[in-house]
């Protein structure tokens, strides 16, 4: 009996329903159209805490060494903490995806502060990694470039091995990152803008 139960519920998933009158769409779908109208998703809102993490320094390379006027992002972050904290607490079934919608304008400054604040990282890091290479002799200089693509191909394979959209992301950003290291330091120095930013 309840297979059979089960057989013909099969067909009614993720169809409209009737509930009091009212046409009630399933709750994929309206998760759907709730991204699409407010051009986020939903686990990017929520992997906010995963985007916060900041871009991996060389091992010799001391957070003392960065460039002091960079912003951490720290009261971006936490706004969009409080917001998608309040957003939790007060949720209306009726209305489950308000968040979206309230916590957008946080969730931009968010993005756009932690991509700032990456560049900004890198262009210290390029800056001080140029410097550090070349008081390097040859053999180390060699060693250093390899053990950076070594990085830079571990960081790829993690992602390609990982289930979790948000945590792929992440290993590619730092794989880009190694990339971007990488041809800093094999080009020539008279080559260099001073003006840009990654």
């Amino acid at each position: 009996m309840a297979e059979s139960e089960r057989e013909t519920d099969t067909g009614e998933r993720g169809a409209v329903k009737r509930v009091l009158g009212r046409q009630q769409e399933p709750e994929k779908a309206r998760l759907n159209t709730a991204e699409k109208r407010h051009g986020l998703t939903w686990t990017e809102l929520h992997a906010y805490k995963d985007r916060m993490v900041f871009p991996i320094l060389p091992t010799m390379m001391g957070t003392d060494e960065l460039p002091k006027d960079i912003c951490l992002c720290d009261t971006v972050f936490r706004s969009l903490d409080r917001c998608i904290d309040k957003g939790v607490e007060t949720e209306d079934p009726s209305v489950p995806y308000a968040r979206m919608q309230i916590c957008k304008p946080h969730w931009i400054r968010f993005i756009k502060c932690v991509k700032r604040r990456d560049e900004l990282v890198m262009r210290g890091v390029k800056r001080w990694e140029r410097n550090y290479y070349s008081n390097l002799d040859e053999p180390s200089q060699k060693e250093y470039v390899e053990e950076i693509d070594t990085k830079m191909r571990y960081f790829l394979y993690a992602a390609s091995h990982t289930g979790d959209l948000q945590k792929k992301k992440r290993l590619e950003m730092n794989a880009q990152h190694c990339a971007i290291r990488q041809t800093n330091l094999m080009k020539p120095r008279e080559t260099e803008d001073p003006g840009s930013v990654v």
